[in-house]
Order: C-alpha cells, then sequence, then structure tokens
C-alpha cells in the first residue's frame, strides 16, 4: 500500500485532468443559467452530505477511527465515474460534470476546513487532526485535485477536437486508475475490512441508503425535472473514495482503519446503485407484461 500512496497523487491528478477535459466553458455557461439547480446540488454535496456524516460520527457507537472514516468519505466530492452513471440513467451530464469540476475544485478547501477545524470543534477525541496543518494540506490538495481540473478544462477549451479523439481513451484510463486506487485499499486494509463488515457493515450500509433516501428527499422538494434530480442524487450519493483513500493514507498511512471505511461504502455505493437499477430494470419490464 505504501508503494500505491508514494503514486497515488499522480494518480488522482491524472483523475481529476481527465475531469477538466471532460467539460468546457460552455458547458459552465450552460450550467450557469440554470444557477438554482447547481446551487440545489452544491448544498447537497457540499453542505448536507458532509452534515450527514457527522451525526453518523457523533452518534454512532464505535471507535474513534471509524468516525473519522465516516466524516472523510463524506466530505469529499463526487466520483468521476457518477458522470458516467449519470449518462446512463439519462441525467444532465453536463451538470453532473459541472458538479464534479466545481467540488474538486474546491475540495483543497473544504477537506482541510472539514477535518482540521471543524471535526476537532464538533467530535470529542479529535485533537490529532488539530496536529496537522491546514495550509499545508490545502496546499497538496490544490495541486492534485484544483489545477489539474482546471488544466483540463484550458485543455479542451483550446484543443477541442483532440480532446473528442482521446476522451473515451482517457476516460478509460482514469476509471481503471480509479479501480486499482479502489482494490489496493481492499487488498492493504482486508483483516479490516472483514471485521468491519462483521462489527459495522451495518452501520456504513445505513449511512450509504440515509444518504440517498436524503438526497432523493431534498430534491423533490424543488421544482425540479427528473434529468436534474436524477443528477443531484448521484453526485450526491457517489463519493470519491479513491480521493478519500489517498488522503486519508497520505494524511494518516496505512493501516489506520481511516481507509477501510472509504473502501467499504466505495464497495456498498455501487451495490446500492445496482440492485436499484436491477429492481427498476425488473419493475419496469413486469409493468409491460
Amino acid at each position: 500500500m505504501n508503494t500505491i500512496l508514494n503514486f497515488a497523487p499522480l494518480a488522482l491528478f491524472i483523475i481529476m485532468l481527465g475531469v477538466g477535459l471532460s467539460i468546457s466553458i460552455k458547458d459552465f455557461t450552460k450550467v450557469f443559467q440554470n444557477y438554482k439547480v447547481l446551487l440545489i446540488g452544491l448544498s447537497l454535496q457540499m453542505v448536507i452530505l458532509p452534515f450527514i456524516g457527522f451525526l453518523f460520527a457523533i452518534f454512532s457507537p464505535v471507535a474513534l477511527v471509524f468516525k473519522f472514516g465516516m466524516i472523510l468519505i463524506t466530505c469529499v466530492p463526487s466520483a468521476v465515474f457518477s458522470n458516467y452513471i449519470t449518462k446512463l440513467i439519462s441525467g444532465n451530464v453536463a451538470l453532473s460534470v459541472s458538479l464534479t469540476a466545481i467540488t474538486a475544485s474546491l475540495s483543497f478547501i473544504t477537506i482541510p476546513f472539514i477535518l482540521l477545524i471543524v471535526t476537532p470543534f464538533v467530535l470529542d477525541g479529535a485533537s490529532i487532526f488539530q496536529e496537522l496543518d491546514f495550509i499545508k494540506s490545502s496546499q497538496g490538495l490544490l495541486l492534485i485535485t484544483t489545477i489539474p481540473v482546471l488544466i483540463g478544462l484550458v485543455i479542451n477549451t483550446k484543443f477541442s477536437i483532440f480532446v473528442k479523439k482521446i476522451n473515451k481513451y482517457y476516460s478509460n484510463f482514469s476509471l481503471l486508475l480509479f479501480v486499482v486506487i479502489i482494490l489496493t485499499a481492499w487488498f492493504s486494509e482486508w483483516n479490516i475490512i472483514i471485521t468491519l463488515y462483521k462489527s459495522i457493515g451495518l452501520l456504513v450500509t445505513a449511512l450509504a441508503l440515509v444518504v440517498l433516501i436524503v438526497s432523493y428527499t431534498l430534491v423533490n422538494l424543488f421544482n425540479l425535472n427528473e434529468a436534474n434530480k436524477k443528477t443531484i442524487v448521484v453526485e450526491t450519493f457517489v463519493q470519491n473514495a479513491a480521493m478519500a483513500i489517498i488522503v486519508g493514507g497520505i494524511t494518516f498511512g496505512a493501516g489506520s482503519g481511516y481507509l477501510a471505511i472509504a473502501a467499504l461504502y466505495a464497495l456498498l455505493q455501487y451495490k446500492i446503485l445496482l440492485i436499484l437499477w436491477a429492481t427498476n430494470k425488473l419493475f419496469k419490464k413486469f409493468n409491460k407484461s
């Protein structure tokens, strides 16, 4: 795992560059014209989601290290794979990519702020976070998340024809890196993950389901079309476990337990989505017959 963590910042840089390559200034302009939808998506992902994570961390009767893990997985931006899922379910792809790009670009501020300032204030025993350097953490995330997104955006704007030719291959390569990081975390934390399944597997499942239910409930309170509703729910639910693993691994080291929560959540979020997708397909087939 230590070898992977040494290359993890580069891997995350490559993945975030792909996010930037997937969007143009024209896409941003189109999304910003309907700023209400964008604000709803950002609020759910950057305010409501961490709030849910803190509630679970505060009231869950588990070890402190796992409480930190739940906060960590709920304060990272959405995964790149959420853009692909949005496309499969006929959502608003431009909105999806915009939300991913914006939250990823702001993560150099939001993640250190939540971990280093809010967490020690809210959660007893979180003094370990106070020992971390906010500025240094922000600068590190700026280099591996925000800057590559902006570079990708500029490249796509200036060389759009070239980007269209390589985007499919680059997206597949980014997805491969994402999967490798998740699988590596699973392998390195296997003993912890097996224990987690037996001890707090239901708790992490509950966390994922609450995120899904709350996001679905809240988007239905607003006058949004179905495509935008589905997009915001997916963006809120599908967390960037790879980033959580990298941030947790670099900050606290492999084998600390923080990574196991992220790896477990990563598996559960896709399992839940697969079950929902299969159920929806079966329900539609049943209605037709």
